[in-house]
């Protein structure tokens, strides 16, 4: 891949464009993750109306999506590469929202399987191509900032399907549609196209972003790069284990923490739900600003291993205050909660930023792809499976589900942090080498 000097030094976009851009993505994160998250508020209501149970629902919420998810991931990386970035999340937004659109027309297990897997699909492209056309609006100085907003909007998201969802119920409820051609349908089916439909003319408003100039290294030996190039995303493999560790616990604990709540101290479920909806957005989305910032601001003295030293220092962190998830006061629970969330932000924002120095301009597409492929089948695939069988198997249904969850926390921090502090070394070592060997 040869690039023109006149590109490599061309500047930037002004500021405030660049941050516009960022703030779309974020809010198109928002939407993307509002329609995927969305069905687990009406679960029942389709349970009864389509007649299917527990297991089919798991593989609705689950299997149907993830699995589609992260293999459609790593070749939408590769055409991120390639393609206009805004085009592609362009086509995956039109994708996802007819998916969910789609979901409100199924009249049997079937055809929602297959919405789901469409909206599986069309979400893939979102991340890799957003985080890759982000690392062409702003130098490496600024860059951890803007991919901790970008990831600001998915935690939003997660927390705010909650909240939209709910929102949407109520209209449904006070009767807000009970005139025209949704008013003698189920409320379930009335949430997925109120949900979809704005996500399809969102489409119309990201027509705005300009496609940025991919930047990189000039290609001095293009017979021996495209080796170097891989090779270097290759010694990153210890950052990508990093961030996939923290998904790992985070998809664990998500998906468990209601019903610890629930079950030991005996919480109502709508008031977990509304809870754990604000603590979302308000720890884990301010630890998504505060590692972006954090590692921008110790890049300045570290480079790149600094971020990697942040992401080490929140995982033992983590790792050591884990134990208080078996607390038998749930007020604790909750702050360590907050606390949990705000450091594993720090984790996945730093660990994303460094992921994207230590990666060619030419392979970002496909370095986030390989990352969010890893976080989802090590997150949505094992993390609630290893709180589970650690619960039933090690400590016995008596114990709860705290000791489940702290064990997991902390082993997998602790795990984290050794693979942070390799990531590092490596860092290092390779900082230290003649321009000529990098």
């Amino acid at each position: 891949m040869n690039h023109d000097v006149s590109v490599l030094e061309a500047p930037y976009p002004r500021a405030a464009y660049a941050w516009a851009v960022v703030v779309a993505l974020a809010l198109t994160a928002v939407i993307s993750y509002t329609d995927r998250q969305v069905m687990s508020l009406i679960v029942d209501p389709i349970k009864a109306s389509l007649h299917i149970d527990d297991t089919k629902i798991s593989l609705l919420l689950g299997t149907a999506f993830a699995m589609i998810y992260g293999i459609v991931g790593l070749p939408m990386g590769w055409l991120a590469d390639r393609l206009s970035r805004r085009n592609l999340i362009i086509i995956g937004i039109a994708v996802w929202s007819l998916g969910t659109i789609g979901c409100g027309l199924a009249v049997d297990f079937g055809q929602l399987f297959a919405a789901r897997v469409i909206v599986g699909m069309g979400e893939a492209a979102l991340s890799p191509a957003a985080i890759s056309l982000i690392s062409d609006l702003f130098p490496p100085a600024q860059r951890g900032r803007a991919v901790g907003v970008f990831f600001t909007g998915i935690c939003i998201g997660i927390g705010g399907s909650f909240l939209i969802g709910g929102a949407v119920l109520g209209l449904v409820h006070k009767g807000v549609f009970a005139i025209g051609p949704m008013a003698d349908s189920p409320a379930w089916r009335i949430v997925f196209w109120v949900i979809g439909g704005p996500s399809l003319l969102w489409c119309f408003a990201l027509l705005f972003i300009r496609e940025p100039i991919r930047r990189g290294l000039p290609v001095a030996t293009p017979a021996s790069r495209p080796a170097l190039d891989h090779l270097s995303l290759l010694r990153a493999w210890p950052i990508f284990a990093t961030v996939a560790l923290a998904s790992f616990v985070d998809n664990g604990v998500g998906a468990w923490l209601p019903s610890l709540l629930v079950r030991r101290f005996g919480e109502n479920a709508a008031n977990v739900g509304l809870h754990l909806g604000y603590l979302l957005i308000f720890a884990y989305g301010g630890g998504m600003l505060a590692g972006g910032w954090l590692s921008d601001l110790v890049a300045r003295k570290r480079g790149s291993r600094g971020k990697i030293e942040l992401c080490a220092l929140a995982s033992i962190l983590i790792a050591f205050t884990a134990p208080v998830f078996a607390s038998a006061h749930s007020a604790f629970v909750m702050v360590v909660t907050g606390l949990y969330f705000t450091l594993s932000a720090i984790v996945t924002a730093s660990g994303l930023s460094a992921i994207l120095d230590a990666t060619p301009n030419h392979l970002r597409g496909r370095a986030m792809a390989v990352s969010f492929f890893l976080s989802v089948a090590l997150g949505a695939g094992l993390g609630p499976t290893a709180i589970a069988l650690s619960s039933s198997r090690l400590f016995g249904a008596a114990a709860g589900l705290g000791p489940a969850i702290a064990l997991t926390a902390g082993s997998a921090f602790a795990l984290a942090f050794i693979t942070s502090l390799w990531a590092e070394r490596i860092s290092s070592h390779h900082a230290k080498l003649p321009a000529a060997a990098q």
